[in-house]
């Protein structure tokens, strides 16, 4: 039978933070993630525009060079896992790369997403993260699947351990719409790639003992966390997160620019500060409890020459103040 098709397949994606868990999560943590809908990803599949045998693709301005080839892996993978060739693949996202915030994440979900709709599939909670998870894997090696579960959400958070979701918090506490993040820029960092098995061998090295207290500390911030998601504590929330930062450095992800936008958010008023994401460059990851400190952190971090941009807790889909400049 042949299979049906719409002329036209789309799909998308989000940014997302990881506020608990980086790294570990590969050795089955529990993490926490929450979804930024403010910074998406777009993909659309096509069956007419350029009346060729080859397949045409159009990609934005941010992806050059070998991003443009891993995007391009990734969109031919999407389209052999629906069983679909399509005349023309176009991609728009608003989400910078190499900052830690999930953009191949969410152009394996918006991939997955317009292939699946190109082809007229229904997907599954399961399947799209399966199917978005393998597309990662071009660019991670191995993927623990977060990222894709955090990119998939309209927003919320996600509770993550061993490969699966285990549970979704769709909103979290209204009380958290006075509190904010604010992203320092720190600029590009080095291939996910790179951080990921550098912090590998990392965790490798520790002492049985050690790795299991660090593991054990993962657990507990990442339960405390999204606690404080739920109940809307900041002063939680911050404790927490300030556990969740200590459990990276044993990992040894943090480099100098990365330190000093962590020291100019903490001077300026975020009551927990943390890398997100596999590190060794990317945003720093603030928590101002509220718009006062925002407004000083904000201003801190641009003065130190860091990109910065600020989220509402309680609204990630509201941003703003984004200026991602090189850094």
């Amino acid at each position: 039978m042949t299979q049906a098709l719409s002329p036209i397949g789309r799909g998308h994606g989000h940014a997302k933070l990881i506020l608990v868990g980086e790294h570990w999560v590969l050795d089955g943590a529990v993490a926490v993630a929450i979804a930024l809908p403010s910074l998406h990803t777009t993909a659309q599949f096509t069956d007419h525009a350029c009346g060729c045998a080859a397949v045409t693709y159009h990609w934005p301005a941010t992806l050059a060079g070998p991003a443009t080839a891993l995007a391009m892996q990734m969109a031919n993978l999407a389209c052999e896992q629906a069983g679909i060739a399509p005349a023309a693949i176009a991609v728009e996202s608003t989400i910078p790369i190499q900052r830690r915030m999930g953009s191949s994440a969410a152009l394996a979900v918006a991939l997955v997403r317009a292939a699946a709709d190109f082809s007229q599939q229904t997907l599954d909670d399961a399947t799209l993260l399966q199917r978005a998870r393998t597309l990662e894997d071009c660019v991670h090696g191995q993927s623990s699947g977060l990222d894709p579960a955090a990119a998939s959400a309209a927003g919320g958070a996600v509770l993550f351990a061993n490969g699966q979701i285990v549970e979704r918090l769709p909103t979290v506490a209204p009380s958290l719409s006075t509190a904010f993040w604010v992203l320092a820029d720190t600029g590009a960092g080095q291939p996910a790639k790179v951080a990921i098995d550098h912090a590998r061998l990392r965790r490798q090295a520790l002492p049985a003992d050690d790795y299991r207290y660090w593991f054990a500390a993962v657990a507990v911030a990442a339960e405390g966390t999204a606690q404080a998601l739920r109940s809307g504590d900041v002063a939680l929330l911050a404790h927490h997160l300030r556990a969740a930062a200590a459990t990276l450095q044993p990992l040894a992800i943090v480099n100098e620019s990365m330190q000093l936008a962590m020291q100019v958010l903490s001077k300026a008023g975020a009551v927990a500060v943390k890398p997100t994401g596999a590190g060794l460059g990317g945003v720093i990851v603030g928590l101002a409890a509220d718009a006062t400190a925002a407004a000083a952190m904000t201003a801190a971090a641009a003065a130190a020459g860091f990109g910065v941009s600020q989220f509402r807790v309680a609204s990630p889909a509201s941003f703003s103040v984004g200026v991602y400049a090189s850094v």
